[in-house]
């Protein structure tokens, strides 16, 4: 699977959007690909508009979930790898202050569990399958 990534650019403000939700992106450096290995920080494989098109979807699909207050995402049935470290899914937690823009990174479901609302909707949704969604609820990806 070839997953096509809309060109986007940054705006005067340094971030990606708005969403039709009205949200922002902002890429933060410590997730990176480029920025320095740090065991506590993930990074994205992505480049940042990339990174703004997988928060996008996740926005705008309404791929919220309660119990960590945030957005979650995954592209492809999980067939886009997000991550350096192979994750395929994606966190983007609630700004503060409703008019912060959100910033992400990548996670696996072994530390980030989405709630099983959210994993029984992308499979309803046909988002992923039924392996993916087992594999998801049993925090393996």
């Amino acid at each position: 699977m070839s997953y096509k990534f809309p060109k986007v650019k940054l705006n005067e403000e340094g971030l990606f959007g708005p969403t039709t939700e009205n949200h922002y992106y902002k890429p933060v450096t410590y997730h990176n690909k480029t920025a320095a290995v740090n065991k506590h920080k993930t990074t994205w494989v992505l480049k940042q508009n990339e990174q703004f098109e997988v928060f996008r979807v996740s926005d705008e699909s309404k791929w919220f979930c309660n119990e960590k207050n945030g957005l979650f995402s995954i592209l492809d049935n999980g067939g886009v790898i997000l991550g350096s470290n192979e994750e395929r899914l994606s966190f983007f937690p609630n700004p503060v202050n409703t008019t912060d823009p959100y910033h992400g990174y990548p996670i696996d479901s072994g530390e980030y569990e989405p709630s099983i609302e959210l994993v029984d909707k992308w499979l309803e949704d046909k988002i992923i399958d039924d392996r993916l969604h087992i594999k998801i609820l049993k925090g393996q990806i």
